[in-house]
């Protein structure tokens, strides 16, 4: 018994003196060739003062079939094709962005990520995406929408670029879905606040 207790005493140092130690070199390890960035703008935010809310307008074209698909499955759970959800089905998207709900309209970016059906019980998506504009300014967003529902909400978890610490809420409105291919087009408004340097 004592010897048990004596080694869990030093295991339990051990750990201690690890953590701590490791600690302290991340405070003080500077890899060769790098250097630390100067934020000063990100050091002196002042949330209340520098927050703008930003609205964008675009329509996404969601095909998963024909000359233009946009969605590709990369993997499926072992109950998928048995369910009426297709559960655990994984897509990867690239989906067009546009000014107007015409695909030849003026093209605003693409929208990149994952998406995961994860609800056992109705054709809901997990969503992971990358909102990429022509600028290079990014908008990420996360959350859920039902597949045949006609409008839905996503979170906006961060940006970059124009974009930089974005937050806020995306809503989406399907304006046509074809029943056969299930392609469609959805209309996208977004109300974006940032902090960031001017």
């Amino acid at each position: 018994m004592a010897n048990n207790t004596l080694l869990i005493f030093l295991l339990c140092s051990t750990t201690i003196a690890i953590l701590g130690s490791s600690t302290t070199l991340a405070r003080h390890i500077t890899l060769p060739g790098s250097h630390r960035p100067t934020h000063d703008w990100f050091e002196n935010l002042n949330l209340a003062e520098e927050e703008k809310l930003t609205k964008l307008h675009f329509y996404i074209h969601d095909f998963v079939s024909g000359v233009n698909q946009s969605v590709y499955n990369v993997a499926e759970s072992s109950i998928t094709n048995t369910t009426s959800s297709w559960f655990g089905r994984v897509q990867v998207v690239d989906h067009l962005m546009t000014v107007g709900p015409e695909i030849d309209s003026e093209k605003v970016g693409r929208v990149q990520g994952i998406h995961v059906l994860s609800d056992l019980h109705v054709a809901a998506i997990g969503v992971n995406w990358n909102f990429l504009f022509n600028d290079g300014s990014t908008i990420t967003v996360l959350g859920r929408l039902v597949a045949f529902d006609k409008e839905g909400e996503l979170s906006i978890v961060g940006g970059t670029g124009e974009y930089l610490m974005a937050r806020g809420v995306a809503l989406k409105r399907t304006l046509v879905m074809d029943p056969d291919t299930l392609n469609s087009i959805m209309e996208y408004t977004m109300y974006v606040y940032t902090n960031g340097p001017e």
